[in-house]
């Protein structure tokens, strides 16, 4: 169905409330479908003094006063059936007051308010009827000033409350200090009771993957323990289901092999597209498993193209339109009829699936890597497979760690980068010292941000920093560049999510970068180096900190530019924007051409060898699977 923005303000301001709520859901799941962009499905009329420069402002203005106009009105409720198609796309609503000078739903919620006070009264403090709480939910943002009692709303309706802390958490920009605040302060409380929840089939559960993986960007030490109370809920709901683990009463299965066969390796994709990041980081080593095991994919048809396929001996597809539980179903199914020894997952947390597979044992050992690197909290994850000049801290996993060799995972080449020469020209004695920094939206906030103005407070040479940022499309894209400006002024230029080419033209037109943090890169220290540029990182404990390090230290880039503390990073980018002499010499001896070649070099063999011994250890004695490690 087609969205009009005429049609949902007639709607709005006539008072057709059915017909206003199914536009404005429309446009709430087409914004959802397309990553804060539009289809061509959308339509919308601007008056013709409009300039083109203009047009987005004025479009979503519309679009955020006609909602206000509809969510405002008293006559309008929403029955409890609705819950989790509204907290499901909640985040967009929250993203499109956030694109206007709105920012916030906040005037909609004080016309729910019961007791309206004069004109001086705090316009923070609320309090909302029963029957208006899920209209206050729908309207709460990330964005929001209002005062929010999280004890009192889970004490009027726990499922609600908690949906709309998997709502508040679930959008890919918490950059803003009042959104990230609110993570800060949501996420331990949810913690403690998410698990009381009776059925996770109650909650939205169209986001709740996103606070499992979007966890990993907060402050927080504890950050991932709400992964606990989530593995909770969802192991809850397989036993209630009839989903057992393998264990060893299936041994005897395994005599059936032949000797000759190669044991099988079930691995589980996510996105695996030869552009996408993770097939460049760990499609070498599972080509190399093949040496060793018979390896079988598994993958939504549309999360693999005709390149990426070629990896595996097999790939079975996984129907996207079946259930959860029927995936995981089909998923056990076949692990159990190929006899599977291993199954491994190179990134968990982008899709629901992984997030559900780490709570089911579909063979003896399980395995994953750090796709997305963080722990699991999940019992049927037996180790993480990471480099060890990765890790900064054991401690940081709940499982065990399969370590190897910092040459043990070399990464393939970008496919956008095949063909692509890029010009380096460094300058020598720049009046303004211009500084790449690549992110996505999600490694934005406030304490990077921060640090980033008193880089520009620091230095005696004037800088420029060139936010180059990924996922800042449509809608999301104006808040990304209000918040960033907030922080850094004239001081910089917030570019929307570009393609390859531009992207790598902009980076090899400054003088150094920097990378972000506590979530630190991959892919864009690869990428900055290549365009010929050097810079700055922080490490930290946890591998998404502690990754820069060991890809600095692969480098050979100098000890000083590797910092602990914000001091240091500061000092750090300071004295490598104010030293020309100093940043020319180091980008010619470490960036540039080749320099990056180290990372794609490598004994890629080595995990297929260590899952090995590791089936050895599970099985000591000797059987048909493992006699040909004899």
């Amino acid at each position: 169905m087609a969205f009009s923005l005429e049609k949902f303000e007639a709607f709005a301001y006539s008072g057709d409330l059915e017909m206003g709520m199914r536009e404005l859901l429309e446009l709430l799941k087409d914004l959802d479908a397309n990553y804060g962009n539009v289809s061509d499905q959308f339509k919308a009329k601007a008056l013709q003094s409009v300039s083109e420069q203009d047009l987005n402002q004025h479009v979503w203005t519309r679009a955020a006063a006609a909602a206000s106009s509809l969510l405002a009105d008293r006559e309008l409720f929403f029955a409890p059936e609705w819950r989790q198609n509204i907290l499901s796309h909640h985040r967009w609503l929250s993203t499109l007051f956030a694109a206007t000078p709105f920012r916030n739903a906040d005037h909609v919620m004080r016309a729910l308010n019961t007791k309206a006070g004069d004109a001086q009264s705090d316009l923070t403090q609320l309090q909302i009827n029963q029957a208006d709480l899920l209209k206050f939910c729908l309207l709460y943002s990330p964005e929001s000033e209002v005062a929010l009692d999280l004890d009192a709303l889970w004490e009027a309706d726990k499922v609600m409350a908690a949906g709309l802390c998997l709502a508040l958490l679930s959008p890919r920009f918490i950059g803003s200090p009042a959104a990230h605040a609110k993570r800060e302060q949501i996420l331990p409380w949810l913690t403690e009771r998410l698990d009381q929840i009776d059925d996770i089939e109650q909650l939205p559960l169209g986001v709740l993957h996103d606070l499992y993986m979007h966890c990993s960007y907060a402050d927080r030490a504890d950050k991932h323990d709400i992964k606990k109370s989530i593995n909770s809920l969802i192991k809850r709901k397989l036993i209630v289901n009839g989903f057992h683990d393998w264990d060893r009463q299936d041994f005897d299965s395994f005599r059936q092999k032949k000797a000759t066969q190669k044991p099988v390796l079930l691995v589980v994709l996510e996105w695996f597209t030869k552009g996408h990041s993770i097939y460049r980081t760990h499609s070498l080593t599972m080509e190399a498993a093949r040496e060793h095991f018979h390896v079988v994919a598994m993958a939504y048809d549309n999360c693999t193209d005709e390149t990426t396929r070629q990896v595996f001996d097999e790939v079975v597809i996984i129907p996207r339109n079946n259930s959860l539980l029927d995936q995981l179903q089909q998923i056990q199914a076949e692990a159990k009829k190929r006899k599977a020894s291993i199954c491994y997952m190179p990134s968990v947390g982008m899709f629901p699936l992984t997030m559900w597979l780490t709570n089911l044992r579909v063979a003896p050992l399980q395995m994953m890597a750090l796709g997305h690197p963080a722990t699991t909290h999940a019992h049927a994850i037996d180790y993480v497979v990471v480099e060890e000049d990765y890790v900064g801290s054991d401690a940081c996993f709940s499982e065990k760690l399969l370590k190897l060799p910092s040459d043990g995972m070399p990464y393939r080449p970008s496919a956008s980068a095949e063909g692509l020469k890029v010009i380096v020209k460094p300058r020598h004695n720049p009046d303004v010292v211009q500084i790449a920094m690549c992110a996505t939206t999600m490694k934005l906030n406030p304490k990077f941000l921060q640090t980033c103005a008193r880089i520009v407070q620091a230095s005696r040479v004037p800088v420029h920093f060139h936010f180059l940022i990924g996922q800042a499309q449509g809608l999301t894209y104006p808040n990304v560049q209000r918040v960033v400006t907030q922080y850094l002024g004239d001081h910089v230029t917030v570019y929307p999510h570009q393609n390859y080419v531009s992207y790598m033209d902009i980076i090899a037109g400054c003088d150094m970068f920097i990378n972000p943090f506590p979530f630190g890169n991959t892919n864009g220290i690869i990428d900055t180096i290549s365009a010929g540029l050097v810079g700055v990182c922080k490490t930290g404990p946890e591998v998404h900190e502690h990754i820069d390090e060991g890809l600095f230290r692969r480098l050979g880039l100098p000890d000083w530019l590797i910092a602990n503390t914000e001091d240091e990073y500061i000092a750090a980018a300071v004295r490598l924007a104010n030293h020309h002499e100093e940043r020319v010499s180091l980008r010619g001896h470490h960036s540039g051409e080749g320099k990056v070649d180290v990372l794609f070099q490598g004994r890629p063999h080595i995990m297929s060898e260590k899952f090995l011994q590791y089936l050895k250890r599970i099985f000591p004695t000797s059987s048909d699977v493992v006699d040909q490690l004899s």
